[in-house]
């Protein structure tokens, strides 16, 4: 009698098991095959954007209906409608630049130029409406080319997302570091707070069954192509969760505030051929851009999906 009893609650708990299993494979069914709140196959909003605006190459939230940006060359800060993709005010703030990286704090901007500089913007109400220079620093990490920036609210940090890896042997080119700085600070210090592993975060992906580029070799050997040369970087809103664009891979790679990966996420060719800026708005939307590529540059909102 015993034996039986015991029987049955191994039986009930496996079945609670594969239930808990089964249910979490609907919502990713639910959600588009997707373990994070959007459906990145359905957009609910594809703006395109005037013709100079070409290779935008970074935006930011500024409200509900609207968000900034920088494009390569032009050290501009471009305000656009989300309505219209109208672009509604334009602050130079500087000349000819590889502008890369933008983000937002409370009213102040921070946007990174390719090698590690950074200016520190401010606006300021005088006759009109004009943006000041308040500060220019240099990044002081170990990485050449530089494009991502994204204000952390949870830490009121801004991450620094390099492209390039860091040189020296298979260790280090493996790693995939996320580095920060407290805006408050004068000196404007970088830390790691994250250090992935590209080759942990394939077999964690090919573990999950998620697609992973792959390529062919010299000697016929099928591995992966996955290459993580971060392009843009935001934490969303309610998870925490770090967010992070790979134009290369045009890849979005999601991952716990402890590296952990929640998802890895192809970007459709045809709507974001070259996808480097991200964002979210308050209300949690996720708003990519994508430079023109053989096409117009374009604004891609996503509607953030309740939670089930």
């Amino acid at each position: 009698m015993e034996a039986d009893l015991w029987c049955m609650r191994i039986v009930l708990v496996l079945l609670g098991f594969f239930c808990v299993i089964g249910l979490s494979a609907w919502i990713i069914q639910q959600r588009g095959g997707s373990a994070i709140p959007y459906d990145l196959a359905k957009p609910v909003e594809v703006i395109e954007l005037p013709g100079h605006l070409l290779e935008i190459s970074a935006l930011t939230d500024v409200d509900s209906n609207t968000v900034a940006c920088v494009q390569d060359e032009s050290s501009t800060l471009y305000m656009i409608s989300l309505k219209d993709g109208r672009v509604v005010a334009e602050y130079p703030f500087g000349g000819p630049a590889d502008m890369e990286g933008l983000t937002r704090v409370n009213g102040d901007y921070f946007a990174l130029r390719s090698d590690g500089l950074v200016h520190h913007l401010q606006f300021r109400l005088q006759e009109s409406v004009f943006l000041h220079v308040v500060d220019t620093f240099r990044l002081d990490v170990p990485n050449r080319n530089i494009e991502g920036l994204g204000f952390d609210d949870r830490s009121g940090l801004v991450l620094v997302s390099p492209k390039d890896i860091t040189k020296g042997g298979p260790t280090e080119r493996d790693e995939r570091i996320l580095y920060a700085f407290d805006p408050k600070e004068p000196a404007h210090p970088c830390t790691a707070v994250l250090k992935l592993s590209l080759a942990a975060l394939t077999e964690q992906a090919q573990a999950k069954g998620l697609a992973v580029p792959m390529r062919t070799t010299e000697k016929g050997r099928t591995v992966s192509g996955l290459k993580l040369r971060y392009s843009s970087v935001a934490v969303q809103p309610s998870t925490g969760h770090y967010y992070l664009l790979s134009a290369v891979d045009r890849t979005l790679l999601v991952v716990d505030r402890m590296g952990a990966l929640v998802d890895l996420v192809a970007l459709a060719p045809g709507l974001l051929p070259k996808p480097e800026g991200i964002t979210f708005l308050s209300n949690g939307d996720l708003v990519l851009s994508s430079e023109g590529k053989g096409s117009e540059p374009v604004i891609v909102r996503y509607t953030l999906l309740p939670t089930r």
